[in-house]
């Protein structure tokens, strides 16, 4: 063999080594990154892990605490039943002060009650100077209230205003409000009923002619 085929052969040997020693590093290398993605896989997988059950636990905890709020609140709960009864006391409170309100008739007692005709609220005062007895808002229809302008009654309800027999009367809508009248000492009633014609009407006992014992 000749030194220039010899000196080939050299060549061909070190560029296959170079080639192999090439091969093998990006062998190292890759087995490498493969390992460090394994293993930051194997991290991932881990905190994953942690993340579910932390929110697992956390949605355990809030359906737990709906259904405690909706066992507190839902329809047959204890605050329901609680919202119910309170109702009812109120409304059986009411209709019961309504009764007793009209339980007797005492004709030693003056007073009046307002009807509103049509198919609006009317505003309703009764006042005498700088006193106010009543003042709101009466749908139509007969309201419940009883303006006693001579004496008390006897039981007397949340239903019952006790005003001065010169008080001033003070409506919303003109012409839809009428008062009837149970006079003092007579079994017959309403004794008067009145139209209110003008949006207010000062002292009550000489505007309506209303007897008054001593006056």
């Amino acid at each position: 063999m000749t030194r220039h085929q010899q000196k080939k052969v050299r060549e061909v040997s070190i560029f296959s080594y170079m080639i192999i020693f090439s091969i093998i590093f990006v062998f190292i290398i890759t087995l490498v990154l493969s390992i460090g993605n394994f293993i930051r896989y194997k991290d991932l997988l881990y905190e994953y892990s942690l993340l579910k059950n932390y929110v697992n636990k956390e949605l355990a905890n809030y359906k737990s605490k709906l259904d405690d709020v909706q066992a507190k609140l839902g329809p047959n709960s204890l605050v329901d039943k609680y919202i119910l009864s309170t109702n009812y006391i109120n409304n059986f409170g009411i209709d019961l002060e309504y009764i007793l309100s009209n339980l007797e008739d005492d004709p030693g007692t003056g007073y009046f009650m307002v009807f509103v005709i049509g198919s609006k609220s009317s505003w309703f005062t009764v006042k005498k100077g700088e006193t106010t007895y009543f003042s709101r808002e009466l749908k139509p229809g007969l309201s419940k209230y009883k303006f006693y302008y001579f004496k008390e009654p006897r039981i007397k309800t949340d239903y019952d205003i006790v005003i001065s027999d010169d008080s001033d009367i003070v409506v919303g809508k003109p012409g839809q409000v009428y008062l009837l009248f149970f006079g003092v000492g007579s079994s017959f009633h309403p004794t008067k009923i009145v139209q209110v014609r003008d949006m207010k009407v000062t002292n009550i006992r000489k505007s309506f002619s209303l007897y008054v014992p001593g006056k």
